[in-house]
């Protein structure tokens, strides 16, 4: 399913069939609209791998303005900007174009920036307020936009160029699975660009959760709390090994954040441009003792 079931109060929308022209998209703007899950199982909140829609669910509730970080006045707006701009940094140069999906969309932080380029993109995410800030965001962009509520086990058909999969597919306890699900919505030769939270660096980071040491010593890199948050935590070779078992072969890949969201955001100057940004990064990079303390690996992939 997609926006063409897209109700308000029962009421159908009557987009027609998309991709959409952002401008079409206005009926929408301030709505809680809904629309048909592709995957019945986002509707649900009794499983492991729900813990993410508990978090998000509350998170709405209780810090609309942390949710919705695209507003310029959420007070981690530009944390979030610098965040996306070093991670664009690192995959921009693997990007050729065409049809795009983006896995986890959430509000659209990647979604927004790619329709300013006039791309046609899919998102796909399992939280159903996330989608409804990136219609709105959207209204008056470029490009053309579907979306669809759904998990990443049951993706939009494809074949698409393109998938990117930012920080959701830690939170998937069928990794493999799901990889394998986005290998299917590729064309031959298409490429992922994925990132996933790194084994050590979140226990020294502002958000990791009390009660997490026995995870933060011990254990398989996963992070349980119920009712918060599971996370699959991996190395370098787990994260190989979880691509190749998909089909994709790995054309790059480079672990980053020790600065936002990282072990080192408190002790970082409190503005930095992405030159510098960068530059603190390389220096992290090759530290001997902050080197293995990274937040995320950032992973491109080919189908």
């Amino acid at each position: 399913m997609s926006l063409a079931t897209a109700t308000i109060r029962g009421r159908s929308v009557n987009l027609g069939d998309g991709p959409y022209d952002p401008a079409d998209l206005a009926a929408l703007q301030g709505k809680a609209f809904h629309i048909d899950p592709d995957d019945p199982w986002v509707e649900q909140r009794d499983e492991i791998g729900h813990s993410y829609l508990h978090g998000a669910d509350a998170g709405w509730q209780e810090h609309p303005d942390y949710m919705d970080f695209l507003q310029a006045e959420s007070p981690i707006h530009a944390l979030k900007a610098a965040e996306r701009d070093l991670v664009w940094h690192h995959w921009e140069p693997f990007v050729e174009g065409g049809r795009v999906l983006d896995i986890g969309c959430g509000i659209g932080r990647f979604t927004l920036p790619l329709l300013d380029k006039g791309y046609v993109v899919d998102g796909v995410d399992a939280d159903l307020a996330s989608l409804q800030r990136l219609a709105w965001h959207a209204v008056g962009r470029q490009g053309a936009l579907d979306l669809h509520w759904s998990s990443a086990h049951v993706l939009p058909k494809g074949p698409f160029d393109l998938a990117i999969a930012s920080e959701v597919l830690c939170y998937v306890p069928d990794t493999v699975g799901a990889l394998r699900e986005v290998h299917r919505s590729l064309r031959p030769g298409g490429r992922l660009l994925l990132s996933m939270e790194a084994r050590w660096g979140w226990a020294l980071s502002e958000d990791a959760p009390m009660g997490g040491i026995e995870a933060a010593l011990e254990g398989d890199g996963v992070l349980h709390v119920p009712g918060e948050r599971w996370v699959r935590t991996v190395d370098e070779a787990t994260l190989r090994a979880l691509l190749t078992e998909a089909g994709f072969e790995v054309l790059h890949l480079v672990p980053s954040h020790w600065i936002p969201d990282g072990p080192l955001e408190g002790v970082a100057p409190e503005s930095l441009d992405l030159s510098e940004l960068l530059a603190l990064e390389a220096r992290c990079r090759a530290h001997p003792v902050y080197g293995p303390l990274h937040r995320l690996w950032l992973a491109v992939a080919q189908a």
